[in-house]
Order: C-alpha cells, then sequence, then structure tokens
C-alpha cells in the first residue's frame, strides 16, 4: 500500500483538534479509520508526519566484502565449482546461493557439453507406436 501523502496527514490532525472523530475524519479523507487512527498515533510517537522508510525484509548476505573475497577466488580459480566456492568463504555457503551472487554480479557459466553427449538423441519413429 502508498503511504497517505504528507498534506492529507496534516489535514486529519488539524480535524483531529478540531474535534471531530475518527469516523467522520475517514469518511472525510476516504482511508480506513484504522489508517487514520495510525497517523494520529505515529504522530505521537515519532513527532513528525513524515511517512516511515520502508525497513522490512531480509538483508542481503551478500556485502562488498564478500563481493571482493568471490572476485579474489574466481581469479585464483576460474574452474572452481559453486560448492568450492561456497566452502571457501568466510562462512559455508550452499551452491544455490553462490550461483545467485555470481549471477548477480554478471558472471556466466559454460554448460557442461559432456553431460549432454552421454545419451544419443533419438531418432525416427518411437517405440511402440503405429505407424
Amino acid at each position: 500500500m502508498r503511504a497517505i501523502p504528507v498534506p492529507i496527514r496534516k489535514r486529519i490532525l488539524e480535524l483531529y483538534e478540531r474535534g471531530k472523530s475518527t469516523r467522520e475524519i475517514a469518511q472525510f479523507s476516504g482511508f480506513c479509520v484504522a489508517a487514520v487512527r495510525r497517523v494520529r498515533q505515529q504522530f505521537r510517537q515519532r513527532g513528525t508526519l513524515d511517512p516511515q522508510t520502508h525497513r522490512c525484509g531480509r538483508k542481503t548476505l551478500l556485502t562488498e566484502e564478500r563481493k571482493q573475497r568471490l572476485r579474489e577466488l574466481l581469479s585464483a580459480q576460474p574452474d572452481a565449482t559453486l560448492a568450492e566456492l561456497g566452502a571457501r568463504m568466510d562462512r559455508s555457503f550452499r551452491t544455490s546461493t553462490i550461483d545467485l551472487w555470481l549471477r548477480r554480479l554478471g558472471w556466466k557459466f559454460k554448460k557442461n557439453s559432456g553431460r549432454r553427449r552421454m545419451r544419443p538423441t533419438r531418432r525416427g519413429r518411437k517405440k511402440g507406436r503405429l505407424a
């Protein structure tokens, strides 16, 4: 959801000061009762009408130090596997995490052509199919 704009927040506080009820202010402003009440509570707690910045969510583990460490490991051994890279970091990381980080850093991986050639391609008619 979007934050309530600051001019509307000011208007909500003005209406509270004039003695209007929360329900009346909510009907006037077009926001729900809980949102109007929250504006007043946040102003009392923080002393400002500015909306709170986005502070939730998980913080990334890919710090600048870890980026530098990954670059060092790759320059020292470019053919290292994801498991080897994860084990050589400051703490152990799974291969999926290392893969995600390397993709974010712009590294590409060569496909394993040997594994693709193990099974021959099937050409012609499939077994058990009527002609």
